[in-house]
Formats: structure tokens, sequence, C-alpha cells
């Protein structure tokens, strides 16, 4: 498998779905996972971002995530579009 064209790939559709509400799982240690809803705000070219739903008491407050094509291509950011 090539992968300069796996990431091509990755890229088009992140940027075929861009403004889409997805479910994301990123890992953040050993063992330990973080799971958050939000939606694919803008494709770059070496990242994309995510806009984090917000948690709890911090509704006032927008994150944003930002993560490169190769952490999905190695599996340490899954993504899944919400229909």
């Amino acid at each position: 498998m090539d992968n300069k064209k796996e990431i091509d790939r990755i890229k088009a559709d992140l940027k075929d779905n861009i403004g889409s509400k997805v479910r994301f799982a990123s890992k953040k240690g050993r063992k330990k996972r973080a799971v958050r809803n939000g939606v694919i705000e803008g494709t770059y070219r070496n990242v994309f971002v995510i806009k984090l739903d917000p948690v709890g008491d911090s509704e006032g407050a927008e994150r944003r995530v930002s993560y490169t094509y190769g952490d999905i291509l190695t599996r340490n950011v899954e993504l899944a579009l919400c229909k």
C-alpha cells in the first residue's frame, strides 16, 4: 500500500465532509482513549481541524483540536460520520 496515495484519499474524504458532524476517538496514552463529538471545520495541507461540541459547564467556550492525516492512517485517531 502506498502511504502517499492513502493520505491523499483520507485528505479528499475529509475535504468532502467539511461541516459534517463526527464522533472521533483519539489515543491519549497507554490503554486510554478520548471519545468526543464535533464538526469537521477545515482541512489544510498537513492537518485537519475539528470544532468540539461543548461539554458540561464549558458551554461558552469553543474548543478545537487538530490532527494530521497520518494520525488517521496510523489509527491514532478514528473518525465516524454521524447521520
